[in-house]
């Protein structure tokens, strides 16, 4: 079944999937191997072995990884998030 744009009833309508979450985003920049390596990429400025700045990341990266889990709780009740659509005609974003 084709979705229709309830405000100018086009049917040039596409389906908004929101994979780059803010969460998604802090999980990549604060992932290991990114720490790791700013943290050699810092020595490596600075002239220190390079090694130390990959021990420090993995180290803080481990924290961080630590720490988010325990601040996380299982929700109390889970809500399915309503798909949004965007129309290609009026441009306006709406829910079914």
């Amino acid at each position: 079944m084709q979705t229709i744009c309830p405000y100018c009833h086009s049917s040039r309508v596409t389906s908004n999937t929101d994979t780059d979450s803010p969460f998604n985003i802090f999980e990549q920049l604060c992932s290991q191997s990114a720490l790791s390596g700013l943290g050699a990429s810092i020595c490596r400025y600075y002239k220190i072995n390079s090694a130390i700045g990959v021990v420090v990341g993995t180290a803080l990266a481990s924290a961080i990884s630590l720490a988010k889990d325990k601040l996380q709780q299982p929700p109390l009740l889970v809500l399915t998030a309503k798909p949004t659509y965007t129309c290609n005609t009026c441009s306006r974003t709406f829910t079914i």
